[in-house]
């Protein structure tokens, strides 16, 4: 992909970004990581951004982040990942849908690409992220039973559906979560059936979703708590 070369605007506005958020307490560096808009040295925990163009998901600095943030900056080409993460104990979904979605493997996330104007439905296999055909009336079927599918923000947030071994967990998640359970997978699978040491991982993938939800009910559950005094 050729290297992004921000205009006058964006480098000006992102001089002012960063005299504010060095204002700010530093966080620590990541070293050899840097901003894939800007080059600058990233902290060990930052953003990314989806370039709806070819999908590909962009380690960001904290002005990059700010910048990009509103939707159309960047000609559009860049979203900001949001850090959304909820589970989804209530979810409805009977046997016979999921066997209709015809997977090899039990786990799943999907998707509203905004720019195919389609809902997309991806695997991750030993190979990478392999796309599974889902029929739209399926999928408004999900949104039916379960009206929290409506709140997905297009091309950065995932239904993340896991059944792994009688398991039935269904998570809201950032895009970049699906990434790198795929890239979790494809790294560490061995044989035909994976082996023990990438089903763990798996698990505890899951146990993070689950206990990154929680975090934020939590959070959440305490601010709203506060507002109410």
């Amino acid at each position: 992909m050729p290297a992004y070369h921000p205009s006058d605007t964006v480098r000006s506005s992102l001089k002012g970004l960063r005299r504010f958020t060095s204002k700010q307490k530093p966080a620590v560096q990541s070293p050899g990581e840097r901003c894939e808009l800007c080059g600058v040295a990233l902290a060990s925990e930052h953003r990314h951004l989806l370039n709806l163009s070819n999908r590909a998901i962009l380690c960001s600095c904290q002005a990059c982040s700010i910048l990009f943030n509103a939707r159309g900056s960047g000609s559009g080409q860049y979203r900001l990942i949001p850090e959304r993460y909820v589970a989804l104990p209530d979810f409805r979904m009977t046997d016979e849908q999921w066997e209709a979605l015809m997977l090899p493997v039990n786990v799943v996330y999907l998707f509203q690409n905004s720019v195919e104007q389609r809902l997309m439905a991806f695997y991750p296999s030993p190979a990478g992220a392999t796309e599974s055909l889902l029929s739209l009336e399926n999928w408004e079927e999900l949104v039916g039973n379960n009206p929290v599918l409506q709140e997905l923000e297009p091309d950065v947030e995932a239904l993340l559906i896991n059944r792994v071994r009688d398991r039935h967990e269904y998570y809201i998640v950032p895009l970049d979560a699906c990434y790198r359970l795929v890239g979790l997978i494809r790294m560490r699978w061995r044989g035909l059936s994976g082996g023990e040491e990438v089903w763990s991982e798996i698990a505890r993938f899951f146990a993070e979703m689950n206990r990154r939800a929680s975090e934020q009910m939590s959070v959440k559950g305490g601010s709203d708590a506060g507002s109410e005094l």
